[in-house]
């Protein structure tokens, strides 16, 4: 049974970009209707009034065309709070990584979980860490530094990889 371990140290620059990273490609880059219509509703909000219109379609436009950035904020937010807060939870800004065959045990002075392979969907590799999905809209992050190349190459044959755009 492979069992290798290592330790990693998050930094606060690691642990925004991360946030930023998930933010860009699953809001704004993975949503390319959203956008196309937000798109669209800007357009409408130029037209109507130049066509005359005061009344309450230019309203419900109006709202309707600020809620795809209002959803980006929320989105930033509620993962900025998990994330950095977790992070300014961490006493010694380090945590345990050991990959196992049947999955990834993760432990810090926060506490542990083992993620069987199974349930890691996907894995975005930046230049400083990995961003380890078990959920589109959940991941933990991997800093890279102190992680072996053959350790990396392990993780990569149990899940796919998809690399991350550059920001």
């Amino acid at each position: 049974m492979r069992r290798s371990a290592v330790e990693v140290t998050y930094t606060d620059a690691i642990v925004r970009d991360a946030v930023r990273t998930f933010v860009w490609r699953r809001g704004v880059a993975g949503q390319k209707g959203l956008w196309a219509a937000e798109a669209v509703l800007i357009a409408l909000l130029i037209w109507l009034p130049l066509r005359g219109e005061q009344g309450w379609l230019l309203g419900v436009v109006s709202v309707i065309a600020l809620l795809p950035p209002c959803l980006i904020i929320a989105m930033w937010v509620a993962h900025h709070r998990n994330t950095v807060g977790k992070f300014r939870r961490m006493p010694s800004r380090r945590a345990d990584f050991t990959f196992l065959d049947d999955g990834l045990v993760v432990a810090s002075e926060l506490g542990s979980t083992k993620i069987p392979w199974a349930g890691v969907t996907e894995i975005w590799e930046r230049p400083a860490y990995w961003m380890i999905f078990t959920a589109p809209n959940q991941f933990m992050t991997l800093p890279v530094e102190t992680v072996s190349a053959d350790d990396r190459d392990f993780l990569r044959s149990k899940v796919p990889v998809v690399a991350a755009q550059k920001i």
